[in-house]
C-alpha cells in the first residue's frame, strides 16, 4: 500500500515537472522568436529613445520633443561631472546623442 502511495507521488511529480519545463521551453521559444526579427529603431540599446525612456520616464516609442532633448541636455551635463568614470563616460556619449538629435531636429 504504502509503496504504491510513493509511485503515486512520484508519477505526479514527474508529470508537474514535465508541465513546467514544457511551459518554460514554449516561452524560451517566444523569446527566440522575438529576437530573431529586425530591431526597431526605438529599440536598440543605445539608442536616444531608451536612453530617455531611462532617465526622463518617457515611453520608448515617443517622439523627443525640444524640451526633453533639453532636459536630457542637463542629465547629461550632470553626468558628466560626476566623480564615477564610468557615469562621466555616460554622460558624455548622451551629450554626444543630444547634441546631435538637436540640430538634426525639424522644426
Amino acid at each position: 500500500m504504502e509503496t504504491l502511495n510513493l509511485k503515486e507521488k512520484i508519477l505526479n511529480e514527474e508529470k508537474l515537472y514535465e508541465n513546467k519545463l514544457q511551459q518554460c521551453l514554449e516561452e524560451l521559444e517566444q523569446l527566440i522568436e522575438d529576437f530573431k526579427g529586425r530591431a526597431k529603431p526605438g529599440s536598440r540599446p543605445g539608442s536616444l529613445k531608451r536612453k530617455a525612456s531611462q532617465y526622463l520616464g518617457k515611453g520608448v516609442g515617443d517622439k523627443l520633443s525640444k524640451s526633453e532633448l533639453r532636459r536630457l541636455r542637463a542629465k547629461a551635463n550632470k553626468m558628466r561631472t560626476s566623480g564615477n568614470k564610468a557615469e562621466r563616460k555616460r554622460g558624455i556619449q548622451l551629450g554626444r546623442q543630444v547634441s546631435f538629435a538637436f540640430n538634426m531636429r525639424k522644426e
